[in-house]
């Protein structure tokens, strides 16, 4: 097969690799597209590399090149012998992450994090694409079949792309409820009630966070919004209706924020951004005691106080990270299915967050490296089928 190697930072081969044939509880796809994530972006240009071997040391693209690509959707080619609810042309969203379910484990076993609904915090957690598993940017991969979920209906394969986005996003809004901070949404208690929000960056994250948070968890409050992109700034105010600011205006965030929070301060922050500069505005702008969702990647957060001066507020913080989510009772993501089911509804729309689209791994270089730092760039996604 022809896949896309990072032989080093910045530099990817395409060579001809074999294929990994299928286990009895396998499956082999032809990858028909994968959306490039941020995550790609950032071990592409060498800020990071999280393949590490059994003693904890970085295993260096050097000695083991990397197939990025982590949001994939595919075509089954071929199923292994004990196979038997997945056949050959079913297309498939593919869960990325290797659990005690997909290692074939009974359930009386599984580590306690796939017992109580945290899969992609696996005691024994690999990812395909991140972690040093071979990953989408290729043109087939053998996954576990309880990875692979069926697509249902007419779904467009780039589309179903974003499956895994959204899945990481509604983790961190349940994890954040589900840790019991002061505030809530849709508490009966109006002191205890979420009445308006931050989200800081406004690339795929942030959109999905404020769609999600309208359609999905319900919230009609103000969603103050800020990224220096006035594309996305635009594609927030008209897909979620968020008050959008442009953070390059000293004060603006902050003024809006205290504004459009009535002067108490924002119950919840979201920083879909990682940037270091966003993080002096937010102790500024969360209400005492509110909840902070650490979401965005970034190497220098907290930087210069700002992390003490959350901590000073009584912050909650959600630190989060994948799609995680319990596993049906065949062994595969309950949460994949859910935003399959959000996508095929329209209940969230991601049509318009795609604005790259790649036609081949040669193309991959300027998809990793180039095209993100557009003005007005969102999401690409590669699509082969």
């Amino acid at each position: 097969m022809k896949a896309a190697l990072l032989v080093e930072a910045k530099h990817l081969e395409i060579r001809e690799i074999p294929v990994a044939p299928p286990g009895p509880r396998d499956v082999v796809i032809d990858v028909a597209a994968v959306g490039i994530c941020g995550s790609d972006v950032h071990l592409y240009a060498g800020h990071v590399n999280w393949h590490v071997d059994a003693s904890g040391r970085t295993v260096p693209l050097s000695e083991s090149p990397q197939i990025l690509g982590h949001e994939i959707v595919g075509t089954i080619r071929e199923v292994g012998s004990a196979v038997t609810d997945l056949a050959p042309g079913d297309r498939v969203v593919v869960d990325q992450g290797i659990n005690c379910s997909s290692r074939g484990r009974d359930r009386a076993v599984w580590c306690e994090y796939c017992r109580t609904g945290f899969s992609h915090h696996c005691a024994d957690y690999v990812e395909h694409g991140i972690t040093g598993l071979p990953g989408g940017f290729a043109d087939r991969l053998t996954i576990p079949a309880v990875n692979a979920v069926r697509i249902e209906g007419d779904l467009p394969f780039e589309v179903a792309a974003m499956t895994e986005p959204i899945g990481c996003v509604l983790h961190s809004l349940r994890l954040m409820a589900s840790l019991g901070g002061r505030h809530a949404f849709g508490a009966d208690d109006p002191d205890r009630r979420v009445r308006s929000v931050a989200i800081a960056g406004l690339g795929p994250s942030g959109q999905l966070f404020g769609q999600a948070l309208r359609t999905i968890v319900g919230f009609d409050g103000p969603i103050v919004a800020s990224d220096p992109d006035a594309a996305k700034r635009a594609a927030a105010a008209r897909d979620f209706d968020a008050v959008v600011v442009d953070p390059r205006t000293p004060g603006a965030v902050v003024e809006a924020a205290d504004q459009h929070s009535g002067g108490r301060g924002v119950e919840v922050l979201i920083d879909a951004c990682g940037a270091p500069a966003a993080w002096h505005d937010f102790a500024r702008m969360l209400r005492k005691q509110g909840t902070a969702i650490l979401y965005g990647f970034g190497r220098e957060r907290g930087s210069g106080g700002t992390l003490d001066a959350l901590q000073w507020r009584g912050a909650t913080l959600v630190a989060t990270s994948g799609a995680s989510g319990p596993i049906d009772d065949d062994g595969r993501p309950a949460l994949y299915r859910e935003c399959l089911g959000h996508l095929a509804s329209g209940r969230i729309r991601v049509e318009n967050l795609v604005t790259h689209r790649y036609g081949r791994l040669e193309e991959l270089d300027r998809a990793l490296g180039h095209d993100p730092s557009d003005a007005g760039y969102l999401k690409g996604v590669l699509v082969l089928g």
